[in-house]
């Protein structure tokens, strides 16, 4: 069962305005015992003060604020005109529109087609990168010593049978 969220008459539907209001009814409380007992001109003087503050942002602090509002003008010791209203700032949600269940299929059904001809295209891609691999004459990082230390021994073997033709060839023309 969802906790009931009330102060002051007012029921909050978030946790975090609940909290506000609870604090806004605290200095709503202290504010009143303050004010007690006061003149027109300090009590419009407070209200003022609350005004350019911007104290409240809850209904409890825009009731207590209208309370002051509503006796100004009754006691009507100070003209109606030099009473300022209570600006009210609220953040206005955008409402996302509503999209019909079956674009949001459509879409979707279409955003898998997409990933599936992705995903093959990729798996194309990656299995040729392995066959260039296999099928390739260039030495790889995998095989790179090897194919290196084949080339310099066979580098080795055709110097040393030219050694051994030089060598030979120096004998013959020597015995001459």
């Amino acid at each position: 069962m969802a906790k009931l969220r009330i102060v002051d008459g007012f029921m909050f539907h978030s946790e975090e305005e609940y909290q506000s209001a609870l604090k806004e009814q605290k200095a709503v409380t202290y504010l009143k015992q303050q004010m007690s007992g006061k003149n027109a001109t300090e009590i419009l003087r407070i209200y003022n003060q609350l005004l350019e503050q911007k104290l409240f942002h809850t209904e409890v602090g825009y009731s207590f604020l209208h309370d002051i509002y509503v006796s100004l003008q009754i006691q009507k010791t100070i003209p109606n005109n030099e009473i300022p209203a209570i600006d009210i700032e609220r953040k206005v949600e955008k409402v996302p529109e509503k999209t019909p269940v079956k674009k949001e299929r459509n879409s979707s059904s279409s955003q898998v087609k997409t990933l599936r001809v992705m995903v093959i295209a990729l798996l194309v891609v990656v299995v040729g990168m392995f066959v260039i691999t296999l099928t390739g004459s260039n030495p790889t990082i995998l095989d790179y010593e090897t194919k290196i230390q084949n080339k310099y021994a066979t580098w080795e073997q055709q110097l040393t049978e030219r050694e051994a033709a030089v060598s030979k060839r120096e004998a013959e023309l020597n015995q001459q």
